[in-house]
């Protein structure tokens, strides 16, 4: 059998257990470890004793070693909570936590959020336990003190398990950053102004510099926005704008996601030009390296860096299947290191599904957009937004209850200006910290590119029926859509080699 359908085997099994085993997480899985690392050893044995059945057997082994692979990715990351656990003393009553932040603070108009890795705990009877383990994710209602990653603090308040709130399972949205424990309202304070040195700290620290410059530069709510776009920070963007990014389908464009990353890689392709496509690739993939590193390198950046150096190498690699491959295997990598990810993450979920639309539907439907004009990218836009759609849009009604109407059209308009904001926007704030006023004539460029995606966004979310409400979808009509939607790619597929 070939590699490329033993590969297939394989990633279509472990992705397929993965996603079952949601329901089933918390069995004893490590039970059916030794049985299927058992089976799979004696297959791959047998696919080599004989060739007359080398086939079956080695379809037998990728089968047999994609459902361990998934088991054991899901044994390992499911929490078993001991008496060292943090959590395991939520029980809803006022403690004192001691340890030190852990992750970038997440500061908002009206509250900080703090992650913090626990040490030690001191229980309201006085009661001191130590060590324990674990992270608490903590909401400080005061502006000021700010405290900064790595600094150790202590934090007072009800140390609680997180719940649902309203149909929002929010102790699994905290589950994918090993959060099981909460403090609603806490008290932080540290009595050492001592922050140790990091790199992580580093990047942080330069990320919140480069905000404040973007502040001195922009108005509200440009700058909030601004920041969106070149850091990923949504805390100062008003409800009232989020709301008509929702309701146009805008809403990627004001977080870091592949989109962002994409715009990076096509701006630094455009500086050269001059340059073979194939020697594009590396300074690609450095500008993406550093951009996420300058925005902090959280999770979902790092996820969408993966998704931008993943359609950059799909450009290199030009073969459909060799695509669709690197999308699978990459997939395998970020999931077996986090499984939740395809559980819980729904950015995680969009930004696959959007470059398998991208990947697989976008050739496709380039013979339906032909009479369209090329001029300033909008054909090429549009196409690529109805193939994201394409993919994405089930999950996104399932997700959120909402279909936006008017996205294509919306995407066409705005798509042109978010690249340039995003280039006006940063070389104005650089070259700010050097010479204000030249980088404030620069920054205002970025500013007008702003406003007109601000004032057309404004404009069609006003527009009735927008984006419709629709009703809640099941599991059965998203397996069923997508499967329908495999079946007319591959008719379409014959269907082009045919012609």
């Amino acid at each position: 059998m070939r590699p490329s359908r033993l590969s297939y085997c394989f990633l279509g099994t472990f992705l397929i257990v993965l996603f079952a085993v949601r329901w089933f997480q918390h069995l004893n899985v490590w039970l059916t470890l030794p049985i299927l690392l058992g089976a799979s050893l004696i297959s791959i044995a047998l696919a080599y004793g004989e060739r007359k059945f080398q086939r079956a057997w080695s379809c037998s082994a990728a089968l047999i070693l994609g459902s361990v692979l998934a088991l054991w990715s899901v044994a390992r990351t499911t929490h078993v909570p001991t008496v060292l656990s943090i959590d395991t003393y939520a029980e809803s009553t006022y403690v004192t936590i001691r340890g030190t932040i852990a992750a970038e603070p997440d500061r908002r108009p009206l509250s900080t959020k703090y992650t913090i890795a626990a040490k030690e705990i001191q229980q309201s009877d006085g009661t001191i336990i130590f060590p324990v383990s674990g992270l608490v994710l903590a909401t400080d209602r005061r502006q000021w003190p700010e405290y900064r990653f790595g600094q150790r603090v202590t934090a007072r308040g009800v140390l609680e398990n997180p719940g649902q709130i309203e149909e929002f399972e929010y102790d699994k949205y905290l589950s994918r950053y090993g959060i099981y424990a909460v403090m609603y309202s806490a008290s932080v304070h540290s009595d050492d102004d001592i922050v140790p040195p990091s790199f992580f700290g580093l990047m942080y620290g330069i990320k919140e510099r480069f905000e404040a410059q973007i502040n001195r530069l922009y108005p509200e709510p440009h700058a909030a926005f601004m920041a969106g776009l070149l850091t990923g920070s949504r805390r100062g963007i008003s409800p009232t704008l989020l709301q008509d990014f929702n309701r146009t389908g805008l809403t990627h464009i004001v977080a870091i996601s592949g989109y962002n990353i994409t715009i990076v890689v096509s701006i630094i392709s455009a500086c050269l030009f001059w340059l073979p496509l194939k020697w594009r690739f590396l300074p690609a993939v450095v500008a993406i390296g550093l951009f996420t590193l300058f925005v902090g390198a959280s999770a979902a950046v790092v996820r969408a860096a993966i998704m931008g150096c993943l359609g950059l190498l799909a450009l290199q690699l030009g073969r459909q299947s060799q695509v669709r491959l690197t999308v699978l295997w990459t997939a395998c990598l970020m999931l077996a290191w986090n499984p939740k990810l395809l559980w819980y993450d729904a950015g995680f979920q969009l930004s696959f599904l959007a470059v398998i639309g991208l990947t697989e539907f976008g050739p496709l439907l380039e013979r339906w957009f032909h009479h369209i004009t090329s001029t300033l990218g909008i054909r090429e836009s549009l196409q690529m937004t109805c193939a994201a759609q394409l993919t994405a849009v089930p999950l996104t009604i399932l997700l959120f209850g909402r279909f936006s109407l008017i996205a294509p059209f919306a995407n066409v308009l705005v798509a042109p200006f978010v690249p340039l904001a995003m280039l006006f926007g940063f070389v104005g704030t650089m070259l700010s910290f050097v010479a204000f006023f030249p980088g404030q004539l620069i920054a205002l460029l970025g500013w007008g590119c702003l406003e007109w995606i601000i004032r057309v966004t404004k404009l069609l979310a006003a527009i009735p029926l927008a984006s419709i409400d629709t009703p809640k979808m099941n599991y059965l009509f998203l397996i069923t859509y997508y499967a329908l939607l495999i079946l007319w790619l591959r008719w379409e597929t014959k269907r082009a080699k045919i012609i």
